[in-house]
């Protein structure tokens, strides 16, 4: 009798430690994730620098990427911090926190892929490491329902029933065609139709130009033969304006040819012939509005 009272003292002394532990997990992660909703919505997250908006795009951090990214629009950034107040709020209700860590879960994890590729502070995927730590920490309290929701009583709507041989067979193709055949499109969207390699392919730097006149393009100083995307030529001006046009190559003559509009063509702005010796290409043909040929020198840009 007095084992069975002893034994009842410490799995109540028990409990209420776990009870405890599964208050200080809601209400810690609650706090934390609420701060950052709130500071969100008040504008001290997701705001850039001037000083880096002046930057070249290849020359910024991950860090202020993301928060420039994040920063451009204001509602997406607002709906993101509403979103984290609105789960904080629900794990601070025992009927709703399972609510509220299936909700905050995916978001943290994000958050803590985002702050380790991305290079974001340490202080703060610490943080996000806790808060996920936390989250699956709650989580584990209440696995039997979750084993009940997304396992044992799956389907009840639409019972599975059992199939083999034919049908069996016919269920995983379709499984196997949804998973290849994205796959597959994707694979020859990004190799074979974004890309049609190029000689030229890459950023090239406008060394020297002439004659020197407004009709043979002296305001250049780049030019981009874009490798990810067929046929795309880029001009850059000195006014920092950049130009989309087509381009289209004979290696066999090597022979260039330029037009106003990428994929449409429209007016041919440029026709002649290059040279290309290492990181040195050599471009002489006339523009269209130029009645003198035009001679450009250009370096392969890093």
């Amino acid at each position: 009798m007095l084992a069975d009272i002893t034994n009842n003292i410490s799995r109540s002394i028990w409990v209420n430690k776990m009870k405890w532990a599964y208050r200080v997990l809601r209400f810690g992660v609650s706090f934390f994730i609420i701060l950052y909703g709130f500071a969100k919505l008040n504008g001290s997250q997701f705001t850039i620098l001037a000083s880096e908006l002046d930057k070249p795009m290849g020359q910024v951090s991950g860090f202020w990427l993301t928060w420039y990214y994040f920063g451009y629009s204001s509602v997406y950034g607002n709906l993101i911090g509403l979103v984290q107040i609105v789960g904080g709020v629900l794990l601070m209700f025992r009927k709703t926190t399972l609510l509220g860590s299936c909700l905050l879960l995916p978001i943290i994890s994000n958050i803590i892929l985002i702050d380790i590729f991305y290079r974001i502070d340490l202080s703060a995927l610490l943080v996000a490491f806790l808060m996920g730590f936390a989250l699956i920490a709650i989580l584990i309290f209440h696995k039997k329902e979750l084993l009940e929701v997304f396992w044992s009583r799956q389907n009840s709507l639409f019972p599975n029933q059992p199939s083999a041989g034919p049908r069996m067979f016919g269920k995983y193709a379709v499984r196997a065609l949804v998973i290849a055949t994205p796959a597959v499109f994707t694979y020859w969207v990004a190799n074979y139709n974004n890309r049609l390699p190029t000689p030229l392919d890459g950023a090239w730097e406008v060394i020297s130009i002439m004659p020197q006149n407004a009709a043979s393009g002296d305001s250049l100083t780049k030019i981009f033969f874009e490798r990810n995307r067929a046929f795309m030529c880029v001009f850059k001006r000195k006014d920092g304006s950049y130009e989309q046009h087509h381009f289209e190559l004979d290696t066999n003559r090597r022979t260039i040819t330029i037009w106003d509009q990428w994929l449409r063509k429209g007016n041919q702005i440029f026709a002649g012939t290059y040279e290309l010796s290492g990181d040195e290409l050599r471009i002489s043909g006339k523009f269209v509005n130029n009645t003198e040929e035009t001679k450009l020198i250009l370096r392969r840009r890093e």
